[in-house]
């Protein structure tokens, strides 16, 4: 998004919500917003407005952080919920006594985080029924919550941020190793 992108956009915030009054120095304000919001385009986050816009109740304007996950909701593609995500894991367990490899790979890529390894579901498909209908599930599904919500929100981070702690998680990965 370019910087008259920018200014079009605050231009609009301010006339939905005229109570809003952004710090004195708007050259700072227009730099700001354009800074965090120029890895997307401008349609996408005039579209992202508009959400906010339509469904805002509280009367306050938007921040940065609101337009960013109003435009990952609504361009992201539906993760599968809880149930549809064990529901891959059950089929799963059910063949993984001689397969666990391949099964675990056949898995979308948030489901393999939260399963953790084939050798889970080789564990689990030597475990009675009961305790996986039980407490295997419930350990899944909270894992799978918390999976899903550290990707939903890496996600939105800006591509610099990622590419940072990704520096700094190889680099503690390698001090480990050492």
């Amino acid at each position: 998004m370019t910087r008259d992108d920018t200014k079009k956009i605050l231009m609009r915030i301010q006339s939905v919500f005229p109570n809003w009054k952004p710090a004195a120095d708007l050259r700072f304000v227009v730099d700001t917003w354009c800074e965090y919001l120029d890895e997307y385009s401008y349609e996408q986050v005039l579209i992202a407005l508009k959400a906010y816009i339509s469904t805002d109740t509280s009367g306050f304007a938007p921040s940065i952080g609101q337009l960013v996950d109003r435009i990952h909701n609504l361009s992201c593609p539906c993760e599968l919920n809880e149930m549809e995500a064990w529901s891959l894991v059950s089929k799963a367990i059910r063949n993984s006594y001689y397969n666990a490899e391949t099964e675990f790979e056949k898995l979308p890529d948030v489901v393999k985080k939260a399963v953790g390894s084939p050798s889970n579901l080789r564990n689990w498909s030597q475990t009675d029924i009961e305790s996986i209908e039980n407490v295997v599930q419930s350990n899944f599904i909270k894992t799978y919550r918390i999976v899903l919500k550290r990707e939903k929100e890496n996600r939105k981070l800006p591509e610099s941020v990622r590419i940072a702690m990704n520096q700094n998680l190889s680099i503690e990965q390698k001090g480990v190793v050492e």
